[in-house]
């Protein structure tokens, strides 16, 4: 499981349709997921636990069985061959009837990690792969502010409950019966600091309106052109440590 060293590039297509739904912040942090999750291979049948809106995925694989969601409603986008309104602790789907599970972004949000680990166990086939990314236990530490009560008031605004390191992640996936593949980075520090000052924009409010998504929604063809130009032309990668983990972890097959 040791750390990538590659390069780590998103398209400039990709780029821009990220930076126009999302703005900068959402954006780079997505680009990071999208083109660490592109490098896996992901076998049918294929399950999305935590898909929201579908956008994530729908730029990762043309095609997933089943999307998988507590909120309310199907996702308005998304390659999803079914949607199921529930959690995966709670999904009314059968026992090892999945391929691959993939989970962007939802671990480190969830009530009880152990639960969800072995609820993705329970619906793998052997030899099956969950492939999750999720904020890392150096998340903390690179952000604008490097003061405990800052990031705890990023944490509380951005509903993370855990964010723990490599090591904790893989006995908690063993305990679950997954084996740990990999656990790569992504996003160095200063990408994760770049990353929490455009955040912080986001509170800048005029009125009822945040000035961030006024200035954005203003912006030109051409600016918005260079915008992409630079986020394709950046390494999202990282080198023994990051801010995301991309965490593969493979069923046992007995």
């Amino acid at each position: 499981m040791a750390p990538s060293s590659r390069p780590l590039y998103l398209d400039y297509e990709t780029s821009r349709d990220l930076l126009l739904r999302f703005g900068p912040s959402l954006a780079l942090w997505r680009a990071a997921e999208i083109a660490m999750l592109r490098r896996q291979e992901f076998v049918a049948p294929t399950l999305d636990a935590g898909c929201g809106d579908g956008i994530v995925t729908s730029h990762v694989l043309a095609r997933v069985d089943v999307g998988l969601d507590p909120g309310n409603g199907t996702p308005e986008t998304g390659p999803y061959e079914r949607f199921v309104a529930s959690s995966i602790e709670e999904a009314p789907l059968p026992d090892r009837s999945f391929g691959t599970i993939l989970s962007n972004s939802v671990v480190e949000h969830v009530g009880d990690v152990e639960a969800f680990l072995a609820a993705a166990a329970r619906l793998l086939r052997p030899g099956g792969r969950l492939i999750l990314t999720t904020p890392s236990d150096r998340f903390n530490d690179w952000l604008t502010l490097p003061l405990a009560p800052y990031a705890a008031w990023r944490n509380r605004a951005l509903s993370h409950r855990h964010l723990w390191p490599a090591p904790r992640w893989s006995d908690s996936l063993r305990r679950a019966g997954l084996r740990p593949i990999t656990i790569e980075p992504y996003l160095r520090r200063p990408l994760v600091t770049f990353w929490d000052l455009l955040e912080l924009t986001q509170t800048v409010w005029i009125e009822d309106r945040r000035l961030m998504s006024l200035v954005w929604r203003r912006l030109s063809p051409s600016t918005l052109h260079r915008l992409a130009r630079l986020l394709a032309r950046c390494d999202l990668g990282a080198t023994g440590a990051g801010g995301g983990h991309l965490i593969v972890a493979e069923k046992s097959a007995g």
